[in-house]
């Protein structure tokens, strides 16, 4: 049976939710989900989530810091939980095997047990504890690394006996603590450090990460019939204003729409960049280029409003 995890605060807690759903509506089989949270009174899956048939176990533990300090989190568009997964060998129970870590932004569109069932296959018969997507990415050289590669750790597979026998917490607290003042791309620096181009490459259609500009014509969206895992990783998110205009929202904001009884989510820490954007938007006559135009207007102003408080 497969495992899955997520780490993430209240920030994300909608996020978590849509992408947790999507895998769970995709899947054709039971799964074990595990989340490490901040403070879980302040999380609440929906119904359809609790009561889903294709999970077999819903694992909440809450993060208990012990005085570590998260480097780089202050004034981010991240909090210290993409730190927690550093720690899961204090929660997860030793039994487990292999553990597929996503992101909160993940949406799944596709069933990715097959594929995550073969990497992982192709994981045990190889020496390497994590199976991961490599990008693009000139931050291999800020960080001094001996190895040409840098991966995105917004998907892991992780073999689990082998991060329990390499003492992977010690080890990744010991190199946050030496190198924080390199830190770009916060955790994911630091396992790009440990790993140093040492893991086996993820399929991409476990991390398709998709183009995040602000803005595109609404077209219809044709995704590569094997992509399972969409990943905005970009820096215009689907529940942003900017990042609903990008026709890419679509998976995200249609989930929402599964899950909860709204048209759109919009969650921006920026009152006064969703402001502009959406007088642009208006004033450009985008707004009518976009899927429930009424919806989206009623859901900005309720954002806004609720922002003065």
């Amino acid at each position: 049976m497969l495992n899955f995890l997520y780490c993430f605060d209240k920030n994300y807690n909608i996020q978590a939710a849509v992408s947790i759903y999507s895998l769970l509506e995709n899947l054709d089989e039971n799964i074990n989900l595990y989340i490490i949270h901040q403070n879980s009174k302040e999380l609440n899956l929906p119904k359809k989530i609790k009561d889903h048939g294709n999970l077999n176990s819903l694992n909440i533990y809450d993060f208990k810091n012990n005085n570590f300090i998260f480097p780089k989190v202050d004034g981010a568009h991240v909090s210290e939980a993409t730190y927690y997964r550093f720690f899961i060998e204090e929660y997860l129970p030793n039994s487990l095997d292999y553990i597929t870590y996503l992101d909160a932004d993940i949406v799944t569109v596709n069933n990715p047990a097959r594929i995550i069932g073969e990497q992982i296959n192709e994981l045990k018969k190889s020496n390497y504890l994590v199976s991961v997507s490599s990008e693009l990415q000139s931050q291999n050289q800020s960080l001094k690394l001996k190895n040409s590669k840098y991966f995105n750790a917004g998907v892991m597979l992780i073999d689990y006996k082998k991060w329990i026998r390499k003492n992977m917490l010690d080890n990744l607290i010991d190199i946050t603590n030496k190198r924080k003042e390199d830190l770009f791309f916060w955790d994911q620096d630091v396992l790009n450090i440990y790993f140093d181009g040492e893991y086996l490459e993820l399929s991409k259609y476990l991390n398709y990460k998709l183009d995040s500009s602000p803005y595109q014509e609404k077209e219809k969206i044709v995704l590569d019939k094997e992509v399972r895992l969409i990943h905005y990783s970009g820096k215009f998110k689907p529940w942003s204003l900017k990042g609903i205009e990008n026709s890419f929202s679509v998976f995200y904001q249609e989930t929402y729409r599964s899950l909860f009884s709204f048209k759109y989510h919009l969650a921006d820490n920026w009152k006064v960049n969703t402001l502009k954007d959406f007088t642009k938007i208006i004033f450009t006559g985008r707004i009518f280029k976009i899927s429930y135009p009424v919806s989206l207007i009623s859901t900005v102003i309720q954002f806004l409003i609720n922002k003065r408080k």
